[in-house]
């Protein structure tokens, strides 16, 4: 094995340096994404949580007017 020189070194770290940062990048592009799709979620969920309490509102109503 060869000598490792400081050019090979400080290459090696700028490469490091580059792939960190593109990890960075993806991984605050994968946070603003989720923090988007759990908004959407939510927004799904308060929708159908609605819809659900309206539904049993009508279904008690109606039994009310049956009896």
């Amino acid at each position: 094995m060869g000598d490792i020189s400081n050019k090979d070194i400080m290459q090696a770290i700028t490469e490091l340096g580059q792939k960190v940062s593109h990890l960075d990048t993806r991984v605050a592009n994968l946070e603003k994404e989720l923090k988007q799709d759990i908004r959407k979620l939510d927004a799904k969920f308060s929708v159908l949580s609605d819809s659900v309490v309206e539904t049993k509102a009508d279904m008690k109503l109606l039994k009310q007017n049956q009896h």
